[in-house]
């Protein structure tokens, strides 16, 4: 399940990115072909508003004939005449390897009856019928320039003048730009989702660490769950067949099976109760109203119900309790967050020791701490000592699920608060549970 969780994490992440990346692509070709079209229809523009006579004209050693022919034949000062062959235009396909110059271009103007009365080359040549053709289709056509996709021309026309001037160019340049974009496009988006899969696979990792912490946790919590079930049950139908064999007994003969069963069975109630607690605090459905309640008087009567407890143990429970100490919280869980903490000290003290209870008023809280001298709990059993289930090795011989401390946990968060424990070898054990006032 960890597994799939993970592929789904990487493949939810790749597909967003690339999604935004391919669009951001998108924009910035569709962003170049636009600019390039844009600016041979400016240069197109241009030749017809100047009436045929562009700005730029061709290098002389690269776009006209040398018509210097008279050099002297075997002079070490004559050069080869340098031509350069026009670039043929016509059907289908009329892209040049090179991107087009302005100055590669033709123009035609033509009279009030569609007859061309002006036709000038310039770097290119395309066949007369041809040209006729987009002559026709140009001035069909309502708009001042556009493209001939069956010639592969770029055209604008000025209808402004004696005679219509058309321009026309190769558009080779505005798809190989294009085509040019596109393909860096590509490999930018090629690389970008091999990086997002890296880092994707890192983060995934660290994604689903908690679900499979919380994922162990919850088989761990099931396995010990059955683990706890399963002592007072295997107790209760022990008794009952001792009960069954003997069928002529009466229930005082029977009194030690019936209280040995009745005691598992109230144990069970308590770990179902605790479990069930848990559950819904875990599902947010406790339901449970917090109001203004007395910390103080709370403490105190827990604190006198444990006398006889520490008293049989050999043990002192010293108590700091401030009077009039109002929270926001509940009777029945503070009753229960301070009979956890209390029995706990007390079941673990050593004995001729002293267990201490103290609450206090702190600036914006109230303290509420509880501290036994006894064996020093490690720093590794500390980080599980809320675990639910968790029992720490010295106190496996005690009586008790490992739940306690988890529910006082859970209480002290539900009521805004936060419990912490410290041992050490010089002040012993203490867990302290602090909740903001306001």
């Amino acid at each position: 399940m960890i597994n799939r969780l993970r592929r789904h994490i990487i493949f939810v992440n790749m597909l967003l990115v690339g999604i935004v990346i391919l669009m951001i692509v998108s924009v910035v070709c569709v962003n170049s072909y636009s600019t390039a079209l844009g600016d041979l229809e400016h240069g197109l523009n241009r030749i017809v508003d100047n009436s045929g006579r562009n700005e730029e004209r061709f290098d002389p050693n690269n776009g006209e004939k040398n018509n210097n022919t008279d050099s002297s034949e075997g002079s070490t000062d004559s050069t080869e005449p340098v031509t350069t062959q026009p670039q043929v235009i016509g059907k289908p396909n009329m892209r040049g390897e090179h991107p087009l110059m302005l100055s590669s271009y033709i123009y035609v103007e033509v009279d009030s009856d569609g007859n061309i009365v002006k036709s000038t080359e310039n770097g290119v040549t395309i066949d007369s019928d041809d040209l006729s053709e987009c002559v026709k289709t140009v001035l069909e056509s309502s708009a001042l320039s556009g493209q001939l996709s069956d010639y592969g021309l770029v055209y604008a026309k000025n209808g402004k003048l004696e005679n219509t001037s058309i321009a026309f160019a190769d558009n080779s340049s505005v798809y190989s730009t294009l085509g040019n974009t596109m393909l860096v496009g590509g490999v930018l988006l090629a690389a970008s989702l091999v990086v997002i899969f890296l880092i994707s696979l890192g983060l995934s990792s660290l994604a689903v660490k908690p679900v499979k912490k919380a994922w162990e946790q919850q088989k761990q919590f099931v396995a010990d769950a059955s683990h706890e079930l399963k002592t007072p049950l295997t107790v209760i139908l022990a008794n009952n067949n001792i009960i069954m064999s003997h069928k002529d007994s009466t229930v005082a003969d029977e009194r030690q099976w019936l209280e040995s069963t009745e005691e598992e069975a109230q144990h069970m109630k308590k770990l179902i109760d605790q479990m069930l607690f848990l559950a819904k605090s875990d599902a947010g459905t406790s339901n449970i109203e917090l109001c203004d309640v007395d910390f103080s008087e709370i403490a105190e009567a827990t604190t006198l119900n444990f006398e006889p407890v520490a008293f049989e143990k050999q043990i002192m429970i010293d108590s700091e309790i401030d009077s009039q100490i109002v929270l926001r919280g509940n009777s029945l869980w503070l009753n229960q967050l301070s009979h956890i903490l209390i029995d706990n000290a007390v079941k673990y003290a050593a004995p001729d020791t002293t267990v201490t209870i103290r609450l206090k008023r702190r600036e914006n809280a109230v303290e509420f701490s509880v501290n036994n001298l006894g064996s020093v709990i490690s720093e590794e059993e500390l980080e599980h000592i809320f675990d639910r289930f968790y029992r720490a090795e010295k106190s496996r011989t005690t009586k008790g699920y490992g739940l306690g401390l988890s529910i006082a946990k859970r209480i002290t968060e539900e009521m805004n608060g936060r419990l912490t424990a410290a041992s050490n070898e010089t002040d012993g054990t203490t867990f302290t549970a602090m909740f903001k006032t306001v």
